[in-house]
Order: structure tokens, then C-alpha cells, then sequence
């Protein structure tokens, strides 16, 4: 064949192909996006150390799912790992992936800027896999600490970059069935693969290369399911003034799982908010940005969502108040003023550190009923002193002050001995005597606590009834002058109050009331304690109940009340709650998700956490998963629809068939596909086989399974 001919249908072919290969449904970008931090070696001397080497197994093998960066496994300077890894202040490390712009500029603070960044892998339409290549990566040269001219270190002469910084990337992607990635550069590299360590190129180490094939990737025994969403995490360090070289291929579809209001990738809202912007002007609060999942709503701006939380004091005791003071923000110690209780018949006694205001009982007296009416101390009644002391109806009760309650005959003997005064159930009348019975030589031989009495016409003198019914009195009429007393026989200390009927010195609970709802106050009933008929308190006991979700407290003026205890989380996904019986436990966070396209999930570092569903295809290489919605969030679907126009490896058939027609032996159609897919090794090799025939076609490498993952694109397991 003309070789002309040749040269024009080998074009025509590659233009075909070009033209199988254009596919604006696969995106010609994959963006990484994470954040990277600046970092200056006098501030953390693990970088610009001395030069070291490719050091394995710095890091766990598991990523810490709670702030999604991965751990040393030691903190000691003196591990080996450590000091090959040239790590040598190990507690600095913290810092290589979390933000600590509030250190202070001294030696080893930690201090470094915090950045967003965001990578574009561009598609290399050929082989089907993103390719980031860039051999001087140095993505934050005049950045950062380099604002500041003094912060520059130069490297080769002159030529000035910016050497020391880390890179993380939270990501994720759903998995294909088809997917590998590989690696090859400088310093310290981490790749996890649901958040178990599948790249390992720790260490200050010139460009070094990893791979893994997640289709062969085993984690804890095992395999990644197709169709399912994993976590992949991306860790990079530029520790050292040498070179700063990156390439990353990957037909890996990572995405972003959640945006915060900055729309920073799992950012925390501090790239665009800050307690400046939300400052109330309030010292007394501490001002805080909105949560990063917040949606800010048209018209609002995220000022309209800071919290203004106010600052919480110590409490010192029950008689001070410890409060934040408006004009500098500090808490400042005040004495609780102790209510006047003068209403309810109380005055001030002391204010207790443990108890609080301490109040003396006003209505004491032995004729006080204990009730306070308006800050009157309410008398006993002459019906109560009635009922006190037998209720005899031919008697008058009242209470004196100061022997308490006490009696006297309603019916008074009058003047005249001969007519005797009487009563029968408290009416009063009289009873005349005879001569015989009223004379009978008493005249002038009475004194004045005597009546005329006559037994058989002799004079037998009679003593006046002066008995007030009180045990506690001892009733004494005066001979000359014919008064009558009740003295108190007992002189009843503290709480004591001398019982009427008996006479003996009780205990009276009233009489310690210290006006403080919080304490339960009692007279020391025991005779056989020392403090015995005196008062003690002690902090009342609210909780009556079993109930292990009440939190009793007592508040001095209106006493005990709960409040439903409050069960702390743990970490983000584990939501505390409360039984009854067993008290606070702990249960998985809840995420409810509105459509089953759209996936929603707890997060340990964010929490609940949505994203778009990523369906898997059929046929990952040809096809693209779609996610349809249901009439309920469980009823929906991933379906596989063929990309439009298909990729070159989808459409092998029709390649080969152009090339026959074309009168192209199949042989150069397979050379011609070499090229295009392995690139001029691939069609170096078809050029060295030309003198095999293609009875041993089915042995060339085209024909076999890719051990990386992917499969050459005239590979067909039905032709094999």
C-alpha cells in the first residue's frame, strides 16, 4: 500500500478516535479541595531540619475520625521512627494540619497561617485517569508568613520559595469498582482510604512513589463495596529547602461532602467570620460565629446568625454573686443583700456561706400561734387556750404573756356568804344558804383567799377556787390581799415550750424556723444529747424521688424544684439522653435525609452532614451512575446511562471495523491503539512485534488485565 495512503488513513483513524473521545458528560476537571498551612521553622523546628529519608510507619495505621488528620504513633523524641522521620519535636506535629494562628511568635509556639487551596487535576482523556504534575510545587510562594519580606528563606541562589507548609484534603467518593490511585513525590505523604492508611511515604525523602488499586485494596479482611461511599484523605508536607515535587493520577471521583456559609470545603466559617464581625458590643457576652452548617437566608447576612453567649461566672457561695461587670467584662464578687422578711414576722440573724440567709423567728412568745399575718405575730385565742386546757365551760381561758394560756370561774361568788354562786355548763347561778348553813361563826375569821363554808353549823372555811388549769403554773393566792398569781413552775430554755397539760418542757420545731426554705430546722428532742432543747439546721434533702432525670435544687425563698438533667454528648455523633432508671446514655445521632438522591450522614468532626448521592454504573469505564428521586426518600434508584458520545475504550469495536474497511490490517489497528492508550513505549513494542502473527494476539499486554486497576482498551474478557 501507498505509503501516502497509509499516513492518511492512520490520521483519519486518530481523528475518529478523537472524536470517540469527546465526552462533555465526563468532566475534563476533578478539584481537590482542602486547606493548606504555613509554616515557619522557628516557630516549628520539624521543619528545615537536617536531611533525612523515607521513613514508613510515622503515622497509626487508622485516621482519627474525630479531627480527621492522622496521629504519630509516639510523642517521644527518642523513637526511632521519630528521629529517621526527622521529627524532632514530636508535639509540634499537632500543628501540621489544624490551625494555631493565636500562638505567639516565639521559638516552637507552634504558629502557622491557615489557607484554603484548591487543586485541579486535568482528565487525560486517553487513559481515563486525572493527572495533577507539577515539579515546583510551590503553591503559597509570597503567601502567608511571606507577606512579611523577613519571613522569606531562599534555596538554590536567588531563587526564592516558599518550602514549608502541609496540605490536607477530607474528601470523599463513592466507590466504581474501577478505581486506583498513584503518587510520586516529596516529603511527607499520607493516604487513607476509609480512614485506614493506604499510602505510607513519611519522612523528609526526595521524590518517592507509591500506588494502590482499590479494586484489590483489603481493609480489616475486607474488600470496598461497589456502589458505597468511603472517606479519602490527602496529607502532604514540604519540610525541607531541596525540591517540592508532586504528581498524582487517579480515576478516583472524589467530591466534597459538605460546604460551610464561606463555601469552604468542610470548612468552620473562620475564612469569612470572626468574633469581630459578630461583636455585639456586650463585654458581658462571648461572641461566636454561626455553626458551619448554618444556611444563611436571602436578605440575611452572618451577622444575623452570630450567638451571643453570656459569660458565665463561678459560683463562690451562697452569699455572694459573683457577676459580670458591663464596663470591663470581668466578673466581679457582690454581697447577696439578704431579704427584709419583717412580713413574715422574721428578722436577719446571718447570711450562712452553704446555706445562704438565716432569718430569726419573731413569733415566739408562749401566746403565739406561730402564724405570721401580715407581720403580725397571731395570738392565741381564748377558744384555743379553751381547747388547750380542757374546755371546761364554767371557765374563762385567755393567755397571758407570760404564763400562756390560763382559766378563771366564769361565775364570781359575790359579796354576800349566804348566796353561793353557781354554774352548770357555763350558765351561771346561785344558791341561797340557810342561817344555819351561813352563819355559823365565820364572821371575821376569813382571810381574803377564804369563803364561808358551815359542816354542821361550825364554821369550816373554804379556799377560794384560784386553779387556771395550767401544769405549767403554779396558782398562789395572797392571804391579805386575796390577789391570785399563776408563776410559771418551769423556766423552759431555747426551743423548749413548757406542754400544759403536763407541765414538762417539750421541743417546738416552730420555734427554730430560720425563714430559709432550704433547710430543715428541729429542736433537739434526744434528753440524752448534749445539745438537747436547742435548734439545729441542716441542708434540706430534695430529692425524693428515683427518678434519674431530675436535678434537684433548692432556691432559699421559694425551696426545691428540678429541672430535667442534661445528658453531654459524645463527640458529634453520639447524642446523649437520659433514662429514668439508668440515667445518661448515649445513642447514634439521627440524620434524616428528605430524598433518597440525597444523602445525609453524621460526620465525627461536622456532625450531620448532606450530600448528593453518587450512584455507581454498571460499567464505570463507559457509563455514568444517575440517582432518580422516589415518591418517599427510601424509594428512588441509581440507574447506569451510557456517556454520549463514549470514550475510545467503549468503542473498540467500531475502531477496529474502521480500520478494516479502511483496509488497515488489524494488527495496526491494535498498534494504533497501543499508541493512543500505552503511549510510544505501547507503540514501540507493537513496531518489535510485527513478525508475530496474530494467532498469538491474544498475548499481547493489550490483551490482559491492567494490575493497577484499569483495563487496555481493546481488553474484552469475551474475546479472551
Amino acid at each position: 500500500m501507498d505509503k501516502k495512503i497509509v499516513l492518511l488513513l492512520f490520521t483519519l483513524i486518530l481523528n475518529f478516535i478523537s472524536l470517540v473521545y469527546t465526552d462533555d458528560s465526563q468532566p475534563s476537571i476533578l478539584q481537590l479541595e482542602g486547606f493548606i498551612y504555613d509554616q515557619f521553622p522557628k516557630y516549628n523546628d520539624n521543619f528545615e531540619p537536617a536531611t533525612g529519608s523515607l521513613t514508613p510507619g510515622m503515622v497509626l495505621p487508622n485516621i482519627d475520625t474525630t479531627t480527621r488528620v492522622p496521629n504519630l504513633v509516639s510523642l517521644s523524641t527518642s523513637t526511632t521512627v521519630n528521629k529517621n522521620g526527622r521529627m524532632n519535636t514530636p508535639n509540634l506535629y499537632q500543628y501540621f494540619f489544624q490551625s494555631n494562628t493565636g500562638a505567639s511568635k516565639t521559638s516552637d509556639s507552634g504558629l502557622n497561617v491557615p489557607m484554603t487551596i484548591k487543586l485541579n487535576l486535568t482528565l487525560d482523556e486517553n487513559r481515563g485517569v486525572y493527572v495533577y504534575n507539577n515539579q515546583y510545587f510551590f503553591p503559597i510562594d509570597n503567601q502567608g508568613f511571606d507577606v512579611d519580606s523577613s519571613y522569606k528563606i531562599y534555596s538554590n541562589g536567588s531563587v526564592y520559595h516558599n518550602f514549608h507548609f502541609c496540605l490536607k484534603i477530607n474528601s470523599k467518593f463513592t466507590f466504581q469498582g474501577i478505581e486506583v490511585f498513584n503518587f510520586i513525590g516529596d516529603d511527607d505523604v499520607w493516604v487513607f482510604i476509609n480512614d485506614y492508611l493506604a499510602i505510607d511515604l513519611g519522612g523528609l525523602h526526595s521524590a518517592a512513589s507509591k500506588s494502590v488499586d482499590l479494586t484489590t485494596l483489603t481493609i480489616n479482611g475486607q474488600k470496598l463495596v461497589k456502589g458505597t461511599t468511603y472517606n479519602f484523605d490527602f496529607f502532604y508536607c514540604e519540610r525541607h529547602t531541596t525540591a517540592s515535587t508532586i504528581r498524582i493520577e487517579t480515576n478516583l471521583q472524589t467530591f466534597c461532602p459538605t460546604y460551610d456559609y464561606c463555601n469552604v470545603c468542610r470548612g468552620d466559617g473562620s475564612t469569612c467570620c470572626s468574633a469581630t464581625l459578630c461583636d455585639d458590643g456586650n463585654p458581658c457576652t462571648d461572641d461566636i460565629c454561626p455553626s458551619p452548617e448554618t444556611v444563611i437566608a436571602s436578605g440575611k447576612t452572618i451577622k444575623d446568625y452570630c450567638q451571643h453567649i453570656p459569660k458565665t461566672c463561678a459560683v463562690i457561695d451562697k452569699c455572694s454573686n459573683n457577676t459580670c461587670s458591663m464596663s470591663t467584662g470581668q466578673c466581679v464578687q457582690q454581697t447577696i443583700p439578704c431579704q427584709s422578711k419583717a412580713s413574715q414576722c422574721m428578722t436577719l440573724d446571718k447570711c450562712d456561706a452553704t446555706q445562704g440567709c438565716l432569718y430569726t423567728q419573731a413569733c415566739t412568745g408562749i401566746c403565739n400561734t406561730g402564724v405570721c399575718n401580715s407581720g403580725t405575730c397571731e395570738v392565741k385565742s381564748n377558744s384555743a387556750c379553751a381547747s388547750e386546757l380542757g374546755n371546761d365551760k364554767c371557765k374563762i381561758y385567755s393567755c397571758d404573756p407570760v404564763k400562756g394560756c390560763v382559766s378563771e370561774p366564769l361565775c364570781k361568788q359575790g359579796s354576800n356568804p349566804c348566796i353561793v354562786a353557781t354554774c352548770s355548763n357555763g350558765v351561771c347561778g346561785t344558791n341561797t344558804l340557810s342561817a344555819s348553813e351561813c352563819d355559823c361563826g365565820c364572821e371575821g375569821k376569813l382571810n381574803a383567799c377564804e369563803k364561808n363554808n358551815c359542816v354542821n353549823g361550825q364554821c369550816s372555811p373554804l379556799r377560794i377556787d384560784i386553779d387556771d388549769g395550767n401544769a405549767c403554773t403554779i396558782d398562789v393566792c395572797n392571804n391579805s390581799t386575796g390577789v391570785v398569781t399563776h408563776d410559771p413552775v418551769t423556766t423552759c430554755t431555747g426551743c423548749m415550750v413548757c406542754n400544759s397539760k403536763t407541765g414538762g418542757c417539750v421541743p417546738t420545731d416552730s420555734l427554730c424556723e430560720d425563714g430559709n426554705e432550704c433547710t430543715d430546722n428541729k429542736c433537739v428532742a434526744d434528753s440524752s444529747n448534749a445539745n438537747y432543747g436547742t435548734c439545729q439546721s441542716s441542708v434540706k434533702s430534695c430529692n425524693t424521688t428515683t427518678n434519674k432525670c431530675l436535678v434537684w435544687n433548692c432556691d432559699s425563698e421559694t425551696g426545691c424544684y428540678s429541672t430535667d438533667r442534661v445528658c453531654p454528648d459524645s463527640g458529634k455523633c453520639q447524642v446523649g439522653y437520659c433514662d429514668p432508671d439508668q440515667g445518661c446514655l448515649l445513642k447514634n445521632r439521627t440524620c434524616s435525609s428528605t430524598a433518597y438522591c440525597i444523602v445525609s450522614e453524621c460526620d465525627e468532626s461536622l456532625g450531620c452532614i448532606t450530600y448528593d448521592r453518587r450512584c455507581a454504573a454498571d460499567n464505570a469505564r463507559c457509563q455514568k451512575g444517575v440517582c432518580v428521586n422516589g415518591t418517599t426518600p427510601t424509594d428512588g434508584k441509581c440507574e447506569s446511562v451510557n456517556y454520549d458520545p463514549q470514550p475510545f475504550v467503549c468503542k473498540t469495536a467500531a475502531v477496529v471495523s474502521t480500520a478494516v474497511i479502511a483496509g488497515v490490517t488489524v494488527a495496526g489497528a491494535v498498534a494504533l491503539a497501543a499508541f493512543v492508550y500505552g503511549g510510544k513505549k505501547g507503540y514501540d513494542y507493537w513496531k518489535e512485534s510485527q513478525n508475530i502473527t496474530m494467532s498469538g494476539a491474544n498475548n499481547n499486554p493489550l490483551y490482559q488485565s491492567n494490575p493497577n486497576g484499569g483495563e487496555n482498551p481493546l481488553f474484552n474478557e469475551d474475546l479472551n
